[in-house]
């Protein structure tokens, strides 16, 4: 089979839209990932505590620091996980 200039530039052809097709592929895949991050999980569960922790994600480290309802939540919350009693001073 001999190379003509015509198949070499057939062959380059498919390789530019082959790689087109690829960039599409690895764009569009990157923007599905972005929307997933952007959009938060919804809260299945009716507990209080979670839906409370949910907003709570949402603030910024200020504006946490200043709610007091965000601050109670997080130590309920570790409270749970890590079993600890709320007027035991030694397990904290």
């Amino acid at each position: 089979m001999k190379l003509t200039a015509e198949t070499t530039l057939k062959g380059i052809a498919i390789a530019m839209g082959a790689i087109a097709a690829l960039m599409a592929a690895i764009e569009l895949q990157r923007a599905l990932e972005e929307k997933r991050a952007v959009e938060p999980a919804p809260v299945v569960s009716d507990d209080p505590l979670r839906e409370t922790l949910q907003r709570c994600r949402t603030l910024t480290p200020e504006a946490l620091e200043a709610d007091t309802k965000c601050q109670a939540a997080w130590d309920e919350n570790r409270r749970r996980f890590f079993g600890t009693s709320t007027n035991d001073p030694e397990t904290e």
